[in-house]
């Protein structure tokens, strides 16, 4: 790793401090972690739900583990846009936001909330920590993060 000293002015004096570049995680394979379910609520992940379709979910699970955070980032739905993005904390719905903010009293890691699509409603959602995605909750109807019709 490459480190440049930067020089910043603090208080009428210059400092000297050493900075770390960002590194990038988009050409490493995503490592799914399930150490933070919430199996509560609307969203819950629990795969007792009716709703829960195991195949589905187990089989894109399987195929994204063996693609890069790049490649990911690629795919598109037929419009174009990306299928599986970060999302920004006030789009969310408000159930989403209440199970965030139980979930995550301190607010941290709102810049991180991650949906991957893997049908045409039916998402993951969870916390983007470099390579690794830390899946939450289960959104099998798009209500999450809902889309704003035009």
């Amino acid at each position: 790793m490459v480190k440049r000293e930067k020089k910043t002015k603090k208080f009428g004096k210059t400092v000297k401090r050493t900075e770390k570049p960002d590194v990038s995680t988009d050409n490493l394979k995503v490592i799914w972690a399930f150490d933070n379910i919430d199996k509560d609520g609307f969203f819950g992940f629990d795969v007792e739900r009716d709703d829960f379709y195991h195949k589905e979910v187990l089989s894109k699970i399987i195929n994204y583990s063996n693609m890069t955070w790049s490649e990911i980032k690629r795919q598109t739905h037929d419009d174009g846009k990306s299928k599986h993005h970060i999302l920004n904390f006030y789009g969310l719905s408000k159930e989403a936001q209440e199970r965030y903010k139980f979930k995550f009293p301190s607010f941290e890691n709102s810049d991180a909330i991650f949906s991957f699509a893997l049908q045409n409603k039916l998402r993951i959602i969870g916390i983007k920590e470099r390579e690794v995605f830390h899946a939450i909750w289960y959104d099998p109807e798009h209500k999450f993060y809902p889309s704003k019709k035009h």
